[in-house]
């Protein structure tokens, strides 16, 4: 059984503890959403690729086959438009990622994006290799049992537009991997943005962005059946408890991020969290401290 099924017993206890918080809240009623999708049966999503080494934010090749040898099976990955208008795993173009990475550019061609061939060529603390998402998407066609979160931190609808309508090129010719691809939107605007250049089957809301307020998000998750899961900051989990029960009473998990040690797993998951994203916890650490957040079918 998929594990969010099990956890929502849990989850409606937390909303019956939270109801004094909650007074006066319009019932949350879901009659058109679908069962969970098989990714949620996954609790812990590697954050950047997850760590490689003890080196993070890397997104690199090594950072994935390391951590999917550790169990993850779920990978948010940041992803970066090139001038020449690809997809690269890069977290951003700031002259100090350049510096923590060791690669050699000039100054000059710092703080701006560069062509793919450039940064492709400028390997991780000389030996990790950064990923167009066309080698992403044949990583997931050779690894058919991964799921890619994206992270592509645009805001603005062209930039939004362009960033997808190149994961779609990407996956020209393998167009089945774009039922593993599950967008993060950062707004609820996003969503119509990101569907105009192709409809994908989950996403994922991610609130670090954003200024809605607790209705607002419980109202677009309700008109919006593909919102699968919504992502919030672990710092932000005690003022959202209230919430979180509402959440789960839809049947839509909550995962936090980020997070690296086992002790603020008990803590959250104790809050009503369902998942987490992770640099570096395996569920085999979490296991041997009882925490029993291993992926079920």
């Amino acid at each position: 059984m998929n594990r969010w099924l099990k956890g929502t017993t849990t989850a409606f206890a937390l909303l019956l503890c939270a109801s004094p918080f909650l007074s006066g809240a319009k019932p949350a009623v879901m009659t058109n959403r679908q069962p969970p999708p098989a990714w949620t049966s996954h609790a812990l999503i590697a954050h950047a690729m997850g760590s490689v080494d003890q080196n993070l934010y890397t997104n690199s090749l090594e950072a994935f086959q390391e951590n999917y040898a550790k169990g993850y099976r779920v990978f948010e990955v940041d992803l970066q438009l090139t001038t020449d208008g690809y997809l690269v795993s890069r977290h951003d173009w700031g002259s100090y990622l350049y510096d923590r990475f060791e690669q050699s550019l000039p100054r000059t061609e710092m703080d701006k994006p560069l062509k793919l061939n450039q940064i492709l060529k400028l390997p991780i603390l000389g030996k990790y290799q950064a990923m167009s998402f066309e080698q992403i998407a044949e990583l997931m066609q050779n690894y058919p049992d991964i799921w890619i979160v994206t992270d592509t931190k645009g805001t603005t609808p062209e930039e939004i537009r362009q960033q997808f309508s190149a994961i779609i090129r990407a996956a020209e010719g393998k167009e089945e991997v774009l039922a593993r691809v599950i967008p993060q939107l950062y707004s609820r605007d996003m969503l119509a943005w990101v569907e105009s250049v192709h409809s994908f089957s989950s996403y994922i809301y991610t609130l670090y962005q954003s200024k809605d307020s607790d209705e607002e998000v419980l109202d677009f998750v309700r008109a919006n059946n593909r919102i699968d899961a919504v992502t919030i900051p672990g710092e932000r989990v005690e003022s959202l408890i209230p919430f979180i029960s509402r959440l789960a009473s839809l049947r839509v998990p909550v995962y936090a991020n980020t997070i690296n040690e086992a002790g603020a797993v008990r803590s959250l998951e104790a809050a009503g969290v369902y998942g987490f994203y992770s640099d570096s916890l395996t569920y085999k650490e979490l296991d041997k401290k009882g925490l029993r957040l291993a992926a079920r079918s």
